[in-house]
């Protein structure tokens, strides 16, 4: 199986005339193309994300355009605005700039990515929470995070003198106090006036709710180095530790909390077919071209599995092999409806031990039986039936095309006229009219053919053997027009 590093080093590498001799529309394309290579890594766990930039780097065998390409992906990972992504940056620096691999840039350059990356390893997400020891306002020493079986955690670093913590800690409080969620909060404050944190307590950050618990903590004598534990260089800084101790969330606003927190604490039933997966999935599937043909489904289908089930993670691979079906759901073409045969056979029907919950058999057993009795009708290789429709047995044994539709549909008329233009041989056969003049005819063909979704358009060859289904000549037409 392909890592998208390697499907991508053709495209990103081999900018023609790039390596003997760099100008500034080489570079521009260059970018181009490794912006496009970040949007497809953005749904992928760091350490994907990691291994994929790793052998880009590696791919790059030009000292010149192998820092190029390095900086590139450490600025984007530097300054994602995805949750995490800094752990990309964190590694380029240990890896590669560290180790003099590739060249920073500058001596300074090369200081601020290892003082960054010294600030935030701790605390990255997937691990655990930093321990540290701090103080309540008694000077009782208070261990945070302090785990509590079935809470989560939030650590809240603030100043009093800091406007952008005033503001912030307004939107949480309200946010925290509207919610109410099952959650512990350690507000840390790093300042050391002791009156002006008596005040904070007191009134700008007081919960009113009781199902969210509040503690209000610092550190005097600056013993615990939360600083460096937790990259704490501005405030406000808020992380979110799940009921094990590990950090879920780092780098938090008041809105991404909530947004986290109304995920982990939601009634657990995973939402198929999101926004966010099908731009992801359009990503993916544009790295085939505007052909996409049935192995390339499996492909992607191939590459979920990889990421998740051999790895271990049965529920990621339910969830993303579950996207995937209502993407497919969605996609018309020869090459998407036959991948989609294929697809629910090798991955949910064939897997009862996997998809064995009643929500699975509700979401996606049930989705994908439906797909494979509807794409099970007139494979290829059967034969078309002999019918009273006029014109049917003749094109039936000389072969063509059968081109199924519906009164008022633009789709079905662009592909009346494609294949006007092509000059086949064709017989349109419009279901409503079929329904009116035999009923009992319009029934054996839902029967025999998935018209479940119209235009249908079968080839036939001679003595009507099905060669192929769900054309769409309108794309083939331009297809042909773009070659020319």
């Amino acid at each position: 199986m392909r890592r998208l590093a390697a499907i991508f080093i053709s495209l990103i590498l081999c900018v023609p005339g790039l390596v003997a001799q760099v100008d500034s529309t080489k570079l521009a394309e260059l970018d181009s193309r490794l912006e496009r290579y970040f949007s497809l890594l953005d749904a992928e766990d760091f350490g994907t994300k990691i291994t994929e930039c790793d052998a880009l780097i590696e791919a790059a065998t030009d000292p010149s355009l192998r820092q190029r390409i390095a900086l590139k992906i450490y600025d984007h990972y530097l300054n994602s605005k995805l949750m995490g992504d800094e752990a990309v940056a964190i590694h380029l620096t240990d890896k590669w700039f560290s180790t003099g691999e590739v060249a920073m840039g500058s001596d300074q350059a090369l200081l601020d990515a290892k003082l960054f990356a010294d600030f935030n390893r701790q605390s990255l997400i997937g691990m655990p929470a930093p321990k540290v020891t701090l103080h309540n306002p008694f000077g009782e020493e208070v261990s945070v995070p302090e785990p509590v079986e079935g809470r989560f955690q939030v650590i809240y670093f603030f100043d009093t003198d800091c406007a952008k913590c005033k503001l912030e800690t307004a939107m949480l409080r309200n946010m925290l106090d509207d919610k109410d969620y099952p959650v512990d909060v350690s507000a840390v404050y790093v300042g050391h006036d002791m009156d002006s944190w008596k005040i904070w307590r007191g009134s700008t950050f007081v919960l009113n709710k009781g199902n969210t618990r509040i503690r209000h903590l610092w550190d005097p004598d600056d013993e615990s180095d939360y600083q460096m534990k937790y990259g704490v260089t501005v405030t406000p800084r808020m992380f979110l530790v799940d009921p094990d101790g590990f950090i879920v969330g780092r780098g938090l606003d008041t809105g991404a909390l909530a947004s986290l927190l109304d995920i982990y604490l939601d009634d657990g039933i995973y939402k198929y077919g999101k926004e966010e997966s099908s731009v992801l999935l359009d990503e993916v599937f544009s790295v085939y071209g505007a052909k996409v043909d049935s192995s390339d489904v499996m492909e992607v289908a191939s590459l979920l599995s990889d990421r998740t089930l051999a790895k271990g993670d049965t529920l990621g691979f339910k969830h993303m092999e579950g996207d995937l079906l209502y993407y497919l759901a969605t996609k018309r073409g020869e090459g998407f409806k036959e991948g989609t045969r294929l697809f629910v056979k090798d991955y949910i029907l064939s897997r009862p031990e996997i998809w064995n919950t009643p929500d699975d058999s509700l979401a996606i057993v049930g989705m994908a039986s439906m797909f494979d009795g509807l794409l099970s009708k007139a494979p290829v290789g059967a034969k078309v039936p002999k019918t009273p429709i006029k014109g049917w047995n003749k094109l039936r044994r000389k072969g063509g095309f059968f081109l199924f539709s519906s009164q008022g549909c633009p789709v079905c008329a662009a592909e009346k006229a494609a294949a006007d233009y092509l000059h086949l041989a064709y017989l349109p056969v419009e279901m409503e009219s079929l329904e009116r003049e035999s009923p009992e005819l319009a029934r054996k063909m839902l029967d025999f053919f998935d018209l479940s979704s119209l235009p249908y358009i079968i080839q036939v060859g001679k003595r009507g053997v099905i060669k192929r289904r769900y054309i769409s000549l309108s794309e083939h037409l331009l297809f042909l027009s773009e070659k020319d």
